[in-house]
């Protein structure tokens, strides 16, 4: 083989590898708040972070390089440079726009990602502010490109011969084999996965490590969920079919009317009573908080709204790549807070001043059992408190909620979703500069919608409904941070479940047992009195009979957090434990440490998985159903 074919096949590796390197930059930059370590692990994660793009560059570029011991001047290889320039530049394009997403989903995107840029006219209505709010990504991916292009071209412009047939199979031959070594990610007895890069040195730089083309590439076509055939004398037999839980609490509030604010973005580290850290934007949820019980270990099942609102309305955790809502199983039957209180005589609701459909929530209202799923289409001055992006104003929307409420028949159960707090954070121009602007753009946002919260509640004191209802106020994930603690695996997850009755003094103080989602429609049917055994992945807060824990998928692991210990499962073992206790941060894994005892963490984690299979995969997610067999 000729110098010839090495200077090309060798240069346009270090063309490759350099751009997605300098991509992987852009992401560290914008968000070195949380990848705190040493220069030298840093390097390290960008060291390693070759094998997995030698990963994507095989898959994507292959059909180049297997072209290029062929090409010669003229239109082929004209063909073959766009071609890598094109694939190159998706690649770039994804790694910088995770930069900013990773944000709000804590994780590397996957192939879902697709399906939320087209599950509605979302994508359409805030492109223009994403485009003016992050010109700074744009600008960086267009530079990466512009050297790119110019290097390629200087790689395969020049005129030379480029020798005979023996150079083209010989050639041939190199590049197959390098291919096939790049795909695995090198020689590794297996190809290298997503989960791998938690191997390094410090697991929490795993998502520096990665790149958006690997794991959109290991995700694409891959089973929703898999069957997860544990033996059950091995997992355990835990029962997703629940009934009252007997407690002090039970049937406290029969006959209530519920309302379920869904807080966007609401984590704990922005509420000052929750976050340990002595700032908060959240005034009037702290002065609410004194007069609730709370849930001081409370967590998301996810990180994005459309896996909040299965967990939180219908007790479904998303614990697979696809959110619940999005997924092969949306079809299925099951019960959610609104089929089982319309059976009960509740006039169901589902209040959103989002623009039609926005992210799905219409067709999962209308699945979960809904009377009613109202948004801007029905919200009288749909032109005039547009805020231009996302839907109706908080404020506007919120106080509306009051006024249709006055109007509904008794008892009524509703949800309301709210979204100003959400990027780009608009904020009307009567509410603007009032607010403390904090130190992340998100700040003065959720001072705006904590204000909407506190016209809520003082127009809604003044109804003849109020005295006699149940208010939820909690989150559909977290959102950005600056401190550590809410950045971990379990910090991450961290929101605020807050239970307020106007009249009733039982429902004040603060509780430390652990609370996800998942559990918030067993404790409001426990409060309620429902009678009816029911299925739920959830459990009421208040029993005592079955565990409380936190389950969550992220980044190709089931995480369990149970009994003051959080373990990370892969479906096969267990790869991570840590004490929390005594290990906020997360950081010292004591998986290998004798003296740690994490089985029966996993085989409840195994049982957990085992039933969710069973229940997802042969559509079994309702009382009758699961009986059934």
């Amino acid at each position: 083989m000729t110098r010839f074919f090495w200077k090309r096949f060798i240069g346009a590796w270090i063309i490759a590898f350099l751009s997605l390197q300098l991509s992987r930059l852009v992401f560290y930059f914008n968000l070195r708040s949380n990848f705190h370590a040493d220069f030298t692990d840093i390097v390290g994660s960008f060291l390693f972070g070759f094998e997995f793009d030698a990963v994507s560059i095989a898959y994507l570029l292959g059909l180049f390089f297997i072209a290029l011991p062929f090409l010669r001047n003229g239109l082929a290889t004209s063909i073959a440079k766009w071609y890598f320039l094109i694939m190159l530049g998706a690649m770039n394009f994804l790694n910088c726009a995770d930069a900013e997403f990773f944000k709000f989903t804590s994780r590397r995107s996957t192939e879902d990602l697709f399906e939320f840029a087209f599950l509605s006219n979302d994508i359409v209505n805030i492109a223009p502010n994403l485009i003016g709010t992050f010109w700074y990504l744009l600008v960086a991916f267009l530079l990466i490109m512009l050297l790119s292009w110019f290097l390629l071209g200087k790689l395969l412009d020049p005129i030379v011969s480029g020798g005979g047939s023996k150079t083209m199979i010989g050639g041939f031959l190199v590049t197959a084999i390098v291919l096939v070594i790049s795909a695995r990610g090198g020689l590794h007895p297996i190809p290298l996965s997503i989960i791998d890069a938690s191997k390094s040195n410090q697991p929490h730089l795993n998502s520096l490590i990665l790149s958006t083309p690997f794991t959109i590439l290991k995700t694409l076509g891959k089973p929703e969920l898999p069957d997860f055939d544990y033996p059950e004398i091995e997992a355990g037999a835990l029962n997703p079919i629940q009934t009252l839980s007997g407690s002090e609490y039970s049937s406290r509030l029969k006959g209530s009317n519920v309302v379920l604010i869904i807080v966007e973005s609401l984590g704990c580290e922005y509420i000052q009573s929750m976050n340990g850290l002595n700032v908060g934007y959240a005034p009037f949820v702290d002065s609410i908080i004194g007069q609730s019980l709370v849930f001081d270990n409370a967590f998301a099942n996810g990180h994005r709204s459309i896996e909040g609102i299965a967990a939180i309305a219908a007790s479904i955790p998303t614990l697979m790549y696809e959110p619940f809502t999005t997924s092969r199983y949306a079809g299925n039957k099951f019960t959610s807070l609104a089929s089982i209180l319309k059976q009960e005589g509740y006039y169901t609701t589902f209040m959103h001043g989002g623009n039609k459909n926005s992210m799905n929530f219409e067709s999962f209202a209308s699945q979960a059992g809904y009377n009613l799923f109202y948004d801007r289409d029905d919200y009288p001055l749909s032109d005039e408190h547009y805020d231009g992006v996302w839907g109706i104003a908080d404020h506007h929307m919120l106080n509306h909620c009051v006024d249709k409420y006055t109007e509904y028949k008794k008892p009524f159960f509703s949800t309301i979703f709210t979204l100003s707090s959400h990027h780009p954070y608009t904020i009307p121009k009567a509410y603007q500069n009032r607010f403390p602007k904090g130190t992340l753009p998100i700040h003065e946002s959720l001072g705006y919608t904590d204000q909407a919260l506190r016209e809520f509640f003082a127009a809604a004191a003044k109804t003849d409904w109020y005295e006699n209802t149940l208010f939820i106020i909690t989150a559909d994930h977290t959102s950005l941070s600056e401190h550590p603690k809410f950045q971990s695996k379990l910090g991450s997850l961290r929101i605020p479940i807050v239970l307020f009755h106007p009249t009733d003094t039982l429902l004040q103080g603060r509780a430390d047992q652990v609370v996800q989602q998942s559990d918030i429609m067993p404790t409001v049917l426990d409060l309620l009195g429902y009678q009816q055994p029911y299925f739920s992945f959830g459990v009421s807060a208040f029993t005592e009979q079955q565990d409380h824990v936190s389950v969550a998928f992220k980044h190709d692991q089931y995480q369990l957090f149970r009994n003051n210990q959080l373990i990370c499962f892969d479906g096969e073992k267990t790869n991570f434990v840590y004490s929390v206790k005594t290990d906020e941060l997360l950081q010292d894994n004591l998986l290998t440490n004798t003296n740690v005892e994490f089985k029966e963490n996993e085989a409840f984690l195994k049982s957990y998985l085992r039933n969710y299979g069973i229940a997802l995969n042969q559509n079994r997610m309702t009382y009758d159903l699961w009986k059934k067999e």
